[in-house]
């Protein structure tokens, strides 16, 4: 099953993978060459990450729901050993806890599948169609509303475990942060979209189902706007650079789900940020990347002057950062402005809380991200390093960039809302 959306999901999946895999030529053979990658690690790398690709890529155009739910589960399984691939430093706990909760919730997601599968064979669905996505959406109607219900709890918090979704969410920050930049640019720039794709596709069904949209846009507000808030505070305290990127996909992921709560426009604006965090995160971790290998350390702490020394890796590192908290014109902004707007038509106490979510994470990103690169000499100031050479990571970050920043046109004129609304409608009941 292949529309609009899942053709934009695919796009997105496959733009990243491309930024990654070149990004990861570099990478890998650097790390390789210092010695903390051995040979068998770096097959294993390139072994997994097409399978990650692929199973991302099912999941975003199969028709089936048991495909869907095996591909999923097929995310975990292939890069749970790129979490622990340096087995060290609390990798194997991260990837340990990363295989358990996304298994666990996957697993649980599975009962909300076996209750869609009785609600579709009750409807009069013949058993090998009561899982597919285009049958049971026509008959969404003639399904027992009650069972359509408690299928879709057990859904929401199955696949919101993978979404990212306080508190759902104790994995990410680990995972993420563990696993070589590449993967982890792929972890948060577009795996946590294709699990709420998933649960975007289902959610359909349950509103057919009840007629209405307001039930299930309920748990997308309130999961959205707990994960919103609680990301903001855990933001202003972060000590480790990578793990602030991943915090700042659990609010990402929160606003995306706010949005969806807040009728046609937010539904529109979940699209413009489902673009807008997927370019902007993978520019950012891939960014992180590069300070890493110069660097040796996440810890913000031990980074200091960072632009008199890395002034490119510097500058695509700020121009990320300005992107993701919604600087003008980026895609964000628009997305950000389109959720706020809709929200103060129909809930403005909730339109106030994210503002000031939004300002938090703002204020406490950018105190960090400045730290690092305006502040005063490292605590141990060593050997001046050598001066910054041009690297195909900072060519697959600027092509993102630019992305970014000339969405955030497109989207805040009439066609680009247009198109982004046109997108939203393969995925809502709304006219």
């Amino acid at each position: 099953m292949v529309d609009r959306f899942s053709a934009l999901m695919a796009a997105l999946v496959c733009l990243v993978w491309l930024a990654a895999a070149l990004s990861s030529v570099r990478y890998i053979g650097l790390e390789h060459a210092q010695g903390l990658l051995s040979t068998t690690k770096i097959r294993i790398y390139f072994g997994l990450l097409p399978l990650f690709v692929l199973a991302m890529l099912v999941t975003v155009t199969t028709d089936g729901l048991g495909v869907l739910w095996i591909a999923l589960e097929a995310t975990t399984l292939a890069t749970t050993p790129l979490v622990a691939l340096y087995k060290k430093d609390g990798a194997i706990e991260a990837a340990w806890k990363y295989l358990l909760l996304c298994s666990l919730g996957i697993s649980v997601s599975l009962l909300g599948l076996f209750l869609l599968a009785y609600a579709g064979v009750g409807a009069g669905l013949p058993l090998d169609r009561a899982l597919s996505l285009g049958d049971l959406r026509a008959r969404a109607a003639s399904l027992d509303p009650h069972v359509v219900r408690w299928a879709f709890v057990f859904l929401f918090v199955g696949i919101g475990t993978k979404v990212g979704f306080v508190p759902m969410h104790p994995w990410l920050p680990d995972a993420h942060s563990r696993t070589p930049s590449p993967i982890s640019a792929m972890l948060s720039g577009v795996l946590l979209n294709v699990a709420l794709y998933a649960l975007l596709r289902l959610r359909v069904i349950v509103d057919l189902s009840l007629g209405q949209s307001d039930w299930t846009s309920a748990f997308f507000v309130g999961f959205g706007l707990v994960s919103v808030l609680f990301a903001a505070f855990v933001l202003l305290h972060q000590q480790n650079y990578k793990r602030m990127l991943a915090y700042h996909s659990v609010e990402h992921m929160g606003l995306i789900a706010f949005g969806l709560g807040m009728g046609p426009a937010g539904a529109a604006g979940a699209v413009m940020h489902m673009i807008g965090h997927t370019l902007a995160k993978s520019a950012l971790f891939l960014s992180a990347g590069e300070i890493l290998l110069r660097e040796h350390t996440t810890k913000i702490a031990n980074i200091r002057g960072l632009w008199r020394t890395a002034p490119r890796t510097s500058l695509v590192f700020l121009l990320g950062f300005l992107g993701l908290i919604g600087m003008p014109t980026s895609t964000i902004f628009s997305s950000e402005l389109t959720f706020i707007l809709a929200a103060a038509s129909r809930n403005p106490a909730a339109a106030v809380a994210l503002i000031v979510a939004l300002a938090i994470v703002a204020v406490g990103v950018l105190h960090h991200v400045f730290a690092m690169l305006f502040g005063g000499d490292p605590p141990e100031a060593g050997e001046a390093p050598p001066p910054e050479p041009i690297t195909i990571t900072h060519a697959v970050v600027a092509v993102e960039l630019i992305l970014l920043f000339a969405g955030g046109v497109f989207f805040l004129s009439t066609p680009g809302f247009n198109w982004a609304a046109s997108v939203a409608r393969d995925f809502t009941v709304w006219p």
